[in-house]
């Protein structure tokens, strides 16, 4: 019963819901009908309130309210569509259910109660229209309690269809964004790799074709991250291919490693997570500095987590944390891991040792 009036209250909203919960606050409502009652006897004529008294109106009210309270779980089960059912049915419904169930609960309770003169009373017109209008009491209360409180479950249940609407949105639009950066090469890599193959072209033809080679390597792997599913082998292979071409531009001012095992090759992640921090470490880290430095990238598996680490012994914190030219600087993509994953995802940029700057990116498996 999600709707029972007693769920009002937050302590009783608290419990687990289950059969325990449903009949301790239908005891509990009933309970409170009794003493209501006994308290109007108090009013009339307080000379005849014993506790017989109360012990009937107890009776009297545990019947007719079980029955009322039952009627409407099991209706509910049976008939599913009733919440959406219009305004004039519910309340025939609210109306309907508890007029059947205080007429027969009222008899069964004078059945209980041993009193026959109760039930005879009960089957008269007379009786009958004082149970009736015991029931347009209790259908105008659970009306007052039951409605604003639909009512606001559905406004409560729209904010947040709305809310989950938008935030699938803006996860597909950040990862669309991501593969869009991940597909792209930047504009001033690709001249200067073409103004070098230039050249080299005569000067050291070998080098030139292998500089060619490996750049259609990196063209063929953007193209992939583009149409295809985003993994950490494709992003690796990205990488891999970008790395080998500043190697060839760099020389010996430019050293990198790769360290991801196989069982994680196959994970699916969002676009471009290496890719601008990688190009912030050499264009921020090491290309400004006269001996260049080495690159290092790590993945292995922490519990449920995947961890991504890219260390430098470039020019430090103070360059790489600038923002890439692709314009998905390190800022960027740790706003764009909180809209994918909340705070379930983490990036932290730290000093490496003995120098650089070291960045590592935290992702549920």
């Amino acid at each position: 019963m999600a709707t029972h009036p007693m769920l009002a209250i937050p302590f009783f909203a608290r419990w687990k819901a289950g059969i325990a919960r449903d009949l301790t606050v239908t005891l509990l409502w009933n309970t409170g009908f009794a003493v209501l009652f006994t308290g109007l006897g108090l009013l009339y004529d307080a000379s005849t309130v014993t506790w017989k008294f109360f012990w009937s109106n107890f009776i009297i009210a545990q019947c007719i309210g079980s029955l009322i309270h039952s009627t409407f779980a099991f209706t509910s089960r049976r008939w599913p569509g009733l919440k959406d059912a219009s305004l004039l049915v519910r309340t025939l419904y609210y109306t309907l259910v508890p007029l059947a169930s205080v007429l027969v609960g009222m008899w069964l309770a004078a059945v209980l109660i041993g009193n026959r003169g109760m039930q005879r009373w009960v089957l008269t017109p007379e009786g009958a229209g004082a149970m009736s209008l015991v029931s347009v009491v209790i259908s105008a209360t659970l009306l007052l309690v039951l409605v604003p409180r639909e009512r606001a479950a559905r406004a409560e249940a729209q904010r947040a269809r709305e809310q989950a609407t938008v935030a699938a949105a803006e996860r597909a639009a950040t990862i669309a964004q991501m593969k869009l950066l991940e597909a792209q090469v930047e504009p001033h890599f690709l001249y200067n790799t073409l103004a070098h193959v230039d050249a080299l072209v005569e000067a050291d033809p070998a080098s030139a074709r292998l500089m060619l080679s490996r750049l259609t390597a990196l063209l063929h792997a953007a193209a992939r991250s583009a149409t295809g599913e985003s993994t950490l082998a494709s992003q690796v292979e990205w990488t891999r291919a970008y790395l080998e071409v500043l190697a060839l531009r760099m020389g010996p001012r430019l050293a990198w490693t790769i360290d991801v095992p196989p069982d994680v090759l196959g994970t699916v992640t969002p676009p471009a997570l290496l890719q601008p921090v990688v190009e912030n470490a050499v264009k921020h880290g090491l290309e400004p500095r006269v001996d260049g430095g080495a690159i290092a990238i790590d993945a292995h598996r922490d519990g449920a987590m995947l961890v991504l680490t890219v260390a430098d012994t470039g020019a430090g914190i103070a360059a790489t944390t600038q923002r890439a030219s692709t314009g998905i600087g390190l800022p960027n993509l740790r706003a764009r891991l909180a809209t994918l994953y909340g705070t379930r995802a983490s990036l932290a940029i730290e000093d490496n040792v003995p120098r650089g700057t070291r960045v590592t990116i935290r992702l549920p498996l």
